[in-house]
């Protein structure tokens, strides 16, 4: 949830003359134990809110067991001092199944968002082309409605200046490609070759001099509902912060959609480390 936290600054664009009651920005994670969503009081422009509780009885309803939840409220605190208002429950959404998130202030104005939840896919390696200074990497996660996004931890060694040892570093990497195969299938494609240059760069290293060991990849997709419509086809916390350019809230502004982050941990074989560039041992 770091994008409600940190994404929803207070330079979004002024909403006014309009009479709706309430913005809200987040998600629903069927992997979470607690949801957070945040959420504006419009009042005739969007405006950063203070410390007192907001003017809002938040719930959400599960459209197909009926269950009821119902929202704390909660306020966070960015850099600049600004105050914003997080709501919050303590339960995990069910995968396929469909919430109506509901906020209703003092004066019966309601701004409301039907929330779809993905389904729970599953994630495998389909194809790795291994060649000196080229490993691509193929996987395909299926049973998923979209993945929006993807990224590669590398798990790797660097030797001490001295030989005597190693120490193991995690090198989080935007990388890979998703593409969609049709009827619920995702091909990922990561390319290791690639993907060592960035990791050099970033331990400060030169390949002529300093050897690393990979250990394995993580690679995450983050996976949506289909209703996620990204006008940049990305995960953009600043696009999400915009009121009415990516939205699907009604009689209010702003956007909540179902996702989670998936993970599936990637092996190579000594072959394929070193011909992406890595040692083996």
């Amino acid at each position: 949830m770091l994008f409600v936290l940190t994404g929803c600054d207070e330079s979004v664009n002024p909403v006014l003359g309009t009479e709706e009651a309430f913005t809200f920005y987040g998600y629903f994670n069927p992997r979470a134990d607690t949801q957070s969503v945040r959420v504006y009081s419009i009042d005739g422009i969007l405006q950063p809110e203070g410390t007192a509780k907001l003017d809002a009885i938040v719930t959400s309803t599960n459209q197909v067991t009926g269950e009821i939840q119902t929202w704390r409220d909660s306020t966070i605190y960015f850099r600049d001092g600004s105050v914003g208002h997080v709501f919050y429950a303590l339960f995990r959404p069910e995968h396929n199944s469909l919430y109506r998130f509901n906020a209703t202030n003092s004066k019966g104005k309601s701004t409301f968002v039907n929330v779809q939840i993905p389904a729970d896919g599953a994630a495998q390696v389909t194809n790795i082309t291994s060649a000196r200074s080229n490993v691509i990497v193929e996987m395909e996660w299926s049973g998923v409605p979209k993945v929006m996004q993807t990224s590669a931890t590398y798990q790797v060694r660097v030797p001490f200046p001295d030989g005597t040892d190693t120490t193991t570093v995690r090198i989080p990497i935007l990388s890979g490609e998703a593409q969609s195969l049709g009827g619920g299938r995702w091909k990922v494609t990561i390319i290791p070759s690639r993907d060592i240059g960035t990791i050099y760069s970033v331990l400060n290293l030169q390949p002529s001099i300093h050897p690393i060991f990979l250990d394995d990849v993580t690679v995450r997709a983050f996976v949506v509902s289909e209703d996620w419509e990204s006008p940049t086809g990305t995960f953009d916390p600043e696009l999400l912060v915009q009121p009415g350019i990516f939205s699907n809230v009604e009689s209010g502004f702003g956007f909540v959609g179902g996702a989670y982050f998936d993970s599936f941990v990637l092996e190579l074989t000594d072959s394929q480390k070193v011909n992406a560039g890595f040692r083996s041992q």
